[in-house]
């Protein structure tokens, strides 16, 4: 596996005005293991990682376009990693979720994954995340059942439980949990299926969302009909929300009224995709609530935008305003070395051009539990 140390891999997106998508692989028992790493342009350590998951006959290259989430990661500053899975008896890409006359260890895999994420991007371990499309979807409960120390929250797109896992699923603390599925998808039925081959018996939605409602003691908090912005999509969104959990935590379900097995909000707008919601939107919305101990404060989910940087580039000086009180900025240079420090118990700081030569710096923010980052230009 390729190996990036921070200061490397600071190097190697600072001296970049752009995001990344990195090739990376590493072999796992005997198998090369293949991924793709979204890293934001504004990266430095401590950001959270989302793992996306592709669908039964897909791959991680599709699922990065299907999904479109490095647009939202790039917005909202987390990473993104898209494992591939390896292929199945009938030689087509796959996630074992528990699927008959498989062996492959995907849950260890995808374990092994989240470890070499920790160590060569620096992620914060307490807020990593799984989503996947369909089988990925499967997978994603599947591993909220069996990595719970290590998985902050999950949320699954047209995917469910089959009766191999919802049987035998027992988590070691509440997982909080998202599903978006649609009334009418014929792959993976909202109303569940029995002997689907393979994948076994498919529980239905609404028993999988009941199975975490009732693991992690939550309580109907909301039913809402949400604007239907495209009327030439056929469909709309009802939203669920089961709050009150333990650790605050809660499960959300986003039913899509005679909507299809497709991703919303897609820009690849397959029959039956519904466009009121944006499903890579909607998941981050729901993640970022989460780290492995429960809900977060407010200032910790505060949105990357949450402070401002003008004029920037730096004239003779520039103004830090933040949304929330800052406790501590930093200063970085291009070789990742700490130029400048202060410690601040305010929303605002005045930076002058003389501290500084001309070029680009990376300013941390520290509000609370929160590090934000921004890039600054100095003429």
């Amino acid at each position: 596996m390729k190996s990036i140390s921070l200061l490397a891999l600071f190097l190697f997106i600072s001296l970049s005005s752009t995001a990344q998508l990195v090739n990376d692989s590493f072999v796992f028992e005997g198998v090369q293991r293949d991924h793709k790493v979204f890293v934001p342009a504004s990266f430095l350590e401590d950001m959270p990682l989302v793992l996306n998951l592709h669908g039964y006959t897909s791959n991680a290259f599709q699922q990065v376009f299907y999904s479109n989430m490095n647009a939202v990661a790039e917005q909202n500053n987390f990473l993104v990693v898209y494992p591939d899975g390896t292929t199945d008896q009938f030689e087509t890409t796959f996630w074992n979720s528990a699927i008959l006359g498989e062996s492959v260890d995907d849950l260890g895999y995808l374990s092994a994954l989240i470890d070499s994420m920790i160590v060569n991007y620096n992620v914060n371990p307490s807020r990593v995340y799984m989503c996947g499309m369909s089988n990925g979807g499967f997978m994603s409960y599947y591993s909220a059942c069996e990595l719970s120390d290590k998985i902050a929250a999950i949320a699954s797109v047209t995917g469910t439980m089959n009766n191999e896992i919802y049987d035998n699923c027992n988590p070691v603390r509440a997982v909080p949990v998202l599903e978006i599925h649609g009334t009418a998808d014929g792959t993976v039925p909202y109303n569940g299926a029995s002997n689907s081959g393979s994948f076994q018996t498919m529980i239905s939605t609404e028993e999988v969302v009941g199975f975490w409602v009732n693991h992690n003691n939550y309580t109907l908090e909301s039913e809402q009909e949400l604007e239907d912005i495209s009327t030439t999509d056929l469909s709309t969104v009802t939203h669920f929300v089961y709050s009150g959990g333990t650790n605050g935590t809660s499960v959300e379900l986003y039913r899509i009224n005679n909507g299809g097995h497709t991703w919303p909000g897609s820009i690849i707008s397959l029959p039956g995709t519904n466009l009121d919601i944006i499903a890579s939107e909607v998941i981050w919305d729901f993640f970022k609530k989460y780290s492995i101990d429960g809900l977060l404060e407010i200032d910790v989910i505060a949105d990357f935008n949450s402070f401002d940087i003008m004029p920037n580039p730096m004239l003779g000086y520039t103004s830090i305003k933040s949304s929330t009180e800052m406790e501590l900025l930093c200063i970085y240079d291009l070789q990742g070395k700490r130029v400048f420090t202060d410690f601040l118990d305010g929303f605002e700081y005045t930076l002058e051009k003389g501290n500084f030569n001309s070029g680009m710096y990376i300013i941390e923010v520290k509000t609370g539990a929160q590090s934000i980052h921004k890039k600054l230009f100095v003429r």
